[in-house]
């Protein structure tokens, strides 16, 4: 796990996020049984991948990081994380589907902000290491104790990504994600 050192930025107010130039890299979000996070009109989704399918814009990930000098957020690296479609180009982000939290892939209609200027933002993920394993897992930093994580839906094939809330000294099974490099 990074120090919480590596997260202070003299040029940052303690709320502030800087987009880190030369910090964004393509990778692809995957969970148990070879399902990878793929972006599907506006929802964003699990599906079983093979190798050649892998290699689609829909499920190519550019994570890109942004600097924090929020010492209580120091528990991972502040990203968000837009993707192309194919045929636009979107960002994840927290929404509210009447009492549910959820999350949706909205269209980026401009390039992403290089400055965000409050602490808490619909697109800002801290991705953290679980400690011990090669997997991460990613905390809403507009809400702070729900964590990126997924679950069935209707049908066996469905699975969903969602927000779901979890206690800080818990890492539910649901949440942990594997990067791979496309």
């Amino acid at each position: 796990m990074a120090s919480s050192s590596e997260f202070e930025h003299d040029d940052l107010e303690s709320d502030d996020f800087q987009k880190e130039t030369r910090k964004c890299f393509q990778k692809m979000i995957q969970i148990k049984n070879n399902r990878f996070l793929v972006v599907d009109e506006d929802v964003l989704k699990f599906k079983e991948r093979n190798k050649e399918q892998c290699k689609a814009d829909d499920c190519r990930f550019n994570i890109q990081q942004y600097k924090n000098n929020d010492i209580a957020k120091a528990n991972g690296i502040a990203v968000i994380l837009p993707v192309t479609s194919p045929c636009k180009q979107t960002y994840m982000v927290c929404c509210k589907n009447g009492d549910q939290e959820g999350v949706s892939a909205k269209p980026l209609e401009q390039p992403l902000p290089d400055y965000i200027g409050c602490s808490k933002h619909e697109a800002v993920f801290f991705m953290e290491v679980i400690p011990g394993t090669s997997q991460y897992r990613f905390q809403s930093s507009l809400r702070t104790s729900s964590y990126l994580s997924f679950e069935a839906g209707p049908d066996a094939e469905l699975i969903k990504l969602v927000l779901r809330q979890v206690p800080k000294d818990v890492v539910d099974e649901n949440s942990k994600m594997r990067l791979l490099t496309c």
